[in-house]
């Protein structure tokens, strides 16, 4: 479906003021590194989508998955090998080859689409976001998914209701519902479809990284928990109002301090990788060419 292979995050410069809510959040010292990752990992249950938690080790959100979807198709998406991030690979080694995502397909009419983006190597490997799709078999009343989604998360911090009515619950770190004030001035920068690379850090030197830290200055919503439920009127008639029907749903949670500190963190491996590479070139260099003659 294509709600699980695109991204959109709108992003407006707000200067300063992404500063201010990253010191609210109360984020580990020592974010950006592994352990400011397991720091934030630790802190981020309080969010599930069908039993799988922001912040589940990769290993216990997979058995929940297999329990729940028996006949479903799992699949495991791998990144590159991370060495080829430095120099060319004639052969690359699966070891060196990380699962970022789980993705699981339904069969038949009706059923759910689930991805779960995992954290990247250094730090341990939990789960960063989850996004549900459902296409349901039959019509259903709007107002009962409303209900049922207030019956789990509570009410929403902010709701949009257009043909398409989307939800959203903010929170900080620690599960704190907050309301920042940036993010009020235009609530839906913080809307989010499940991308491709579930909020996966890139593995290159050569590319934009869409996480560092000078991105937070840009984007407030990237020092937040957020939860993104949107659901699809059957008919644009229906126009404003849960007194519709829809035969589909989405629900999307990233936790993006989770996922910026270990993508930073990925960077400095990265880096650091590069260069001990470069260190090891030089040396290497040296020790050849010493007996040349002229």
């Amino acid at each position: 479906m294509k709600y699980l292979q695109t991204l959109l995050i709108v992003s407006v410069a707000l200067v300063g003021i992404a500063a201010t809510i990253v010191n609210a959040q109360n984020l580990p010292a020592k974010f950006g590194t592994p352990e400011g990752t397991n720091a934030l990992a630790a802190t981020a249950g309080f969010i599930d989508v069908l039993d799988i938690k922001l912040g589940m080790p990769a290993e216990a959100a997979m058995a929940i998955l297999k329990k729940n979807y028996p006949g479903s198709k799992i699949t495991l998406e791998r990144t590159p090998d991370y060495e080829s991030a430095w120099y060319r690979l004639e052969r690359e080694n699966p070891s060196h080859k990380w699962v970022y995502k789980i993705a699981v397909n339904y069969n038949g009419l009706g059923g759910d689409n689930i991805v779960v983006g995992l954290s990247l190597p250094p730090s341990k490997q939990v789960v960063q976001s989850i996004g549900r799709a459902t296409s349901l078999s039959e019509p259903v009343a709007v107002e009962n998914i409303v209900a049922s989604l207030r019956k789990k998360y509570g009410q929403e911090t902010y709701a949009f209701d257009e043909v398409q009515k989307d939800f959203l619950w903010v929170y900080d770190t620690q599960g704190n519902r907050v309301k920042p004030a940036a993010v009020t001035e235009n609530a839906t920068r913080c809307e989010l479809s499940m991308g491709g690379d579930s909020g996966a850090a890139l593995i290159s030197l050569a590319v934009t990284r869409p996480y560092e830290h000078d991105t937070l200055k840009n984007n407030p919503c990237l020092s937040l928990v957020i939860l993104h439920a949107s659901i699809q009127a059957v008919s644009a008639a229906q126009g404003r109002g849960f007194n519709g029907q829809t035969r589909s749903f989405q629900v999307f949670a990233y936790d993006w301090p989770l996922i910026t500190s270990g993508a930073n963190a990925l960077y400095a491996f990265l880096d650091q990788g590069a260069l001990d590479v470069a260190a090891k070139q030089a040396a290497d260099a040296k020790k050849r060419g010493g007996d040349v003659k002229y």
